[in-house]
């Protein structure tokens, strides 16, 4: 990682175009930077960003500077900017943040912090830069930022410069002493600065000039600069200069800038306040002419290349200025630059705000064909901001374009509107079956009945209605009457935790969900290339896991793994291996287990499944909640994360979260967890397996009576269906529940029920000893053996200052791989932290 940054605009000396050196402020920013927070507050020209840029081009540390603008206020946005500009550094560390998404939620966040844990070398300085935060208006992006005034690192510096104190609540790290505070008085010229200043124009003035200069202007940097320009011109104009600035500084640059410039380059400046972001490939597309380019590089003071990042750069208040005469352009100027502005973005993966370009544009068609290509789960703010640019949108033109029916549905979907949805999509049935048949209405009836379908199928657990397949069979019709043109790319189903969706214990309804399963996947799968393939196998084999019929069960879900990869279902591969992964450890297969942990890393390699990271993290970390929880990902030890958030994912991390909590005997948190957790639509088998936890919880905790009560509960619930694996699974806890309960003269529980779910748990147990037993075999865990050769190869590159994803690579080693290394490194050496690991390795001569 170069240690370079952003260049920013600053006081500059147009014919050499150095800098006023300022070691007051260098000094004040290198105390600052110590900190693990940095708040510069000062209002426009006042030189904020120039200090903090001019300090850290001297200093020793890695910066990602983030120019933020009004389109930040969109959180998925803001996070394009910041992948952006993070890839600027670190290609991986940015590609990880992409994948991810920008982090509205703990689970989130926390594998943010992870990834850097992962990526940057610890004794590396880094400094990361959010300039123009007065911009930023957007609650999640705040959340963003206020998350990180609490979760500081200890080789990271956050600064953040403002026109304004920004509303983050800084009390509690100003009174640690973890923020250092900058403000317009620290920035503003003093008057030896004000005097060496001129004096670096070339300007000789009395020390009574400098002095009236200094009163007048307050110190203010802009002020200052234009009041050098018209004084390199016109020195003996002293007087009249400062009076004009005075009066007014948008007349200065009028009259010092703007009259003095050509009409086209005029005209061209303000074309170019329309956009935020001026790479330099669109700046050429716009100007079609390369000496207006030349004349726009005259323009120095407040207009300048930046090569590093290819793109210019125009000071805040001559923008400002310019924004104001944007009236003087014709609409086809303002379409014609928007158009060339959101082509750019979309070439270059900032959609979102080629999707704002798109719609200045006029060119809904385009929208349209970047929302196709969005994920499945639509982010609840990305939802949202695209269904506003349509429903402001020309009404009559983009009812006549089919994919807009079919993607409102969508966006409603995502945003979980179910009862507006539902409501829109039978309008169009009532109007489009009653119009003469079509290609065009075909389509979309096609995707109404699809939509409505998919609704049924997400809502069944609170409305119990089985019915999706009749409705997919009604969009395969349309479908099957007017096929699409183009084949529609593999969609992926979202899934939580669980493949089935019923909720009520009656008898039969699990099957009677997955027959209607199974009827519908074909209607599905016809029109979108395979979606829900496997999904009814899933379901099946979930069943007879739960009856604890596992032979049955793994050649279901081996079907169901089979079938989801050949039609990119990557949810369902993945809950398919989650189960394996269960049913090996039930049966004591050791050997298996490392065989499905292959197949999960296989995944990580498919960029094109958006959950790859997150899901894998879960799965290994259910799995590592029985091993050892040290293993475990970083960002599922917190408390429990809200579903409002948009990710079906995160149901399913808070299951292992559960699981987590139980393995650390942290019973009164589980309780906790358990009651947030808590649903009135919950599939059953959620209700059973929380049910399950809370009576072994609550027997832990020596509430007997609450714990067979909780039992009693949890029986009741799997009578109908014969459900067993969430008791088994709880190994010797529930033995000692159930023999407890065997004890227990007025229990209600069948006595043979007790005895079999005892005998059964007592050998998951069993089994579960064998897995961990060799688990701690392979590694070395526990047994004082000396370290490996790759233990030692890893714990060198550590000692040489290699972060964890340079390890990998360099012994091509997966990322998880090093991390289960670096464990049994610590647990070996009895370390700590890796402060110990590089004391004791020395020690004892293992670094060679």
């Amino acid at each position: 990682m170069n240690k370079r940054i952003f260049h920013r605009n600053a006081i500059i000396l147009p014919e050499s175009r150095s800098y006023l050196e300022r070691p007051r402020i260098d000094r004040l920013l290198a105390d600052a930077v110590r900190r693990p927070y940095v708040l510069v507050t000062a209002g426009a020209g006042y030189g904020k960003t120039q200090a903090v840029h001019s300090f850290l081009l001297q200093y020793d540390a890695s910066t990602v500077w983030v120019q933020l603008s009004e389109r930040d206020n969109l959180s998925s946005r803001f996070w394009e900017n910041v992948v952006r500009t993070v890839s600027l550094f670190n290609e991986r560390i940015a590609q990880r943040l992409l994948e991810f998404g920008f982090p509205n939620n703990d689970d989130l966040y926390g594998k943010i912090i992870t990834v850097l844990e992962d990526e940057l070398i610890p004794n590396e300085k880094y400094v990361l830069v959010f300039d123009d935060f007065h911009l930023v208006e957007n609650p999640s992006v705040l959340g963003f930022i206020r998350r990180t005034l609490y979760t500081p690192f200890a080789n990271i510096t956050l600064a953040l410069i403002s026109r304004s104190e920004p509303p983050l609540n800084t009390v509690l790290p100003l009174a640690k002493g973890l923020l250092f505070t900058v403000g317009e008085d620290e920035l503003r010229f003093s008057e030896k600065e004000t005097a060496e200043y001129f004096q670096l124009l070339g300007l000789n003035l009395s020390s009574q000039s400098v002095a009236d200069i200094h009163r007048d202007t307050g110190g203010w940097a802009l002020a200052l600069n234009l009041l050098g320009l018209s004084l390199k011109k016109a020195p003996a104009q002293e007087q009249i200069a400062r009076a004009a600035m005075k009066l007014n500084i948008f007349k200065l640059m009028e009259s010092e800038i703007f009259l003095v410039i050509p009409e086209r380059l005029r005209r061209f400046l303000v074309r170019l306040s329309l956009i935020d972001h001026l790479p330099a490939s669109l700046i050429s597309a716009l100007a079609g002419d390369p000496t207006l380019e030349e004349e726009l590089k005259k323009v120095s003071s407040f207009i300048r290349y930046d090569n590093y990042t290819d793109a210019y750069l125009i000071h805040h208040l001559f923008l400002d200025y310019l924004r104001r005469k944007q009236d003087q352009l014709t609409e086809e100027e303002k379409r014609d630059t928007y158009r060339q502005a959101a082509r750019w973005c979309d070439e270059n993966d900032f959609k979102m705000d080629a999707i704002s370009y798109y719609e200045k544009a006029g060119e809904y068609e385009a929208i349209m064909r970047i929302v196709r290509q969005f994920q499945t789960q639509i982010p609840t703010e990305q939802a949202k901001f695209v269904l506003d640019i349509y429903d402001r949108g020309p009404t009559e033109l983009l009812e006549g374009v089919a994919a807009y029916h079919l993607q409102r549905f969508r966006l409603l979907m995502s945003l979980a509107r179910y009862p507006d949805l539902v409501a829109e999509t039978n309008a169009r049935i009532a109007k489009y079956s009653a119009l003469p048949p079509s290609d065009f209405n075909n389509r979309i009836l096609c995707g109404a009945y699809f939509a409505l379908g998919v609704t049924s199928y997400q809502t069944l657990p609170k409305t119990g209605r089985c019915d999706f397949d009749q409705l997919l069979e009604k969009a395969d019709y349309y479908y099957r009457l007017s096929p699409w043109k183009e084949r529609s790319p593999a969609t992926s189903l979202a899934l939580n935790a669980w493949a089935s969706r019923v909720a009520t214990t009656r008898s039969g309804a699990m099957e009677e969900y997955i027959e209607t399963l199974t009827r519908a996947i074909p209607f599905a799968a016809e029109a979108l290339s395979g979606f829900m393939s496997g999904l009814d196998d899933l379901a099946r084999g979930e069943l007879h896991f739960y009856r604890g019929d596992l032979q049955t069960a793994r050649k279901l879900i081996r079907q169901a793994q089979a079938r989801a990869e050949s039609h990119a279902q990557y949810e369902i591969r993945n809950r398919a291996l989650f189960y394996l992964l269960r049913i090996g450890v039930a049966q004591g297969d050791y050997e298996e287990t490392q065989s499905l942990f292959q197949e999960l890393e296989a995944q990580l390699k498919m960029p094109e499944y958006n959950n790859r990271f997150i899901t894998y993290d879960i799965v290994s970390s259910w799995y590592y909640s029985l091993i050892g929880r040290e293993f475990a990902a970083h960002w599922l030890r917190g408390r429990a994360a809200n579903e409002s958030a948009g990710y079906l994912s995160v149901n399913f991390a808070n299951q292992v979260r559960a699981r987590l909590d139980y393995s650390d005997k942290r019973w009164s948190d589980l309780l906790t967890l358990l009651e947030s957790m808590r649903s009135p639509y919950d599939p059953l088998f959620a209700q059973l397996e929380h049910k399950a936890l809370e009576a072994v919880c609550r027997f832990q905790l020596k509430e007997r009576g609450a714990a067979l009560v909780a039992l009693g509960e949890a029986y009741e619930l799997a009578l109908s269906n014969n459900i067993t694996m969430p008791f088994i699974e709880l190994g010797k806890d529930m033995r000692t529940l159930t023999a407890a309960a065997q004890r227990e003269k007025n229990c209600a529980i069948p006595r043979p029920w007790l005895e079999m779910i005892n005998r059964k748990a007592a050998t998951y147990a069993k089994h579960l000893g064998l897995v961990v037993a060799e688990y701690k075999k392979a590694h070395n865990i526990g047994s004082g053996a000396a370290l490996s050769t790759r233990e030692k190869n890893v714990l060198r590159d550590l000692y040489h200052g290699l972060s964890r994803a340079e390890i990998a690579a360099n012994h091509n080693l997966s990322l998880n791989t090093v991390k289960m290394i670096l464990s049994a490194i610590y647990t070996k050496l009895d370390a700590d932290n890796m402060a110990d690991v590089v004391r004791i390795a020395l020690e004892q001569d293992l670094i060679k």
